[in-house]
């Protein structure tokens, strides 16, 4: 019997753990086939990366001229929002739209 490449052949890995394997191929880990075993291994895998950047970051900022962005100022966040709900570059364009077309 010839059974597609992608097909799941009734072995139990759901969409999650399908996404779960992807991850740890991507990082260079091999499934192990335990859910709950991949998911830690890629869990502790994620921590120990950020742990690296973080430390990078604290101790080579000057060195490398590297700037660490800060967050938003809530302000500017709100008054962005604003904007958006409004669509004032959407309501322009169908203005212009029905003024050209005649609609």
């Amino acid at each position: 019997m010839i059974q597609g490449l992608g097909s799941n052949n009734g072995l139990g890995a759901d969409a999650e753990y399908m996404r779960l394997m992807q991850e740890m191929h991507s990082f260079g880990l091999h499934p192990s086939g335990n859910k709950n075993l991949d998911a830690r291994k890629l869990a502790n895998v994620k921590s120990e990366l950020v742990q690296k950047i973080q430390n990078s970051f604290s101790g080579s900022e000057n060195n490398s001229g590297v700037q660490v962005i800060s967050p938003v100022d809530e302000t500017d966040y709100i008054q962005r929002s604003e904007m958006e709900e409004q669509r004032l570059g959407a309501m322009n364009i169908a203005n212009l739209n029905k003024f050209y077309f005649g609609l």
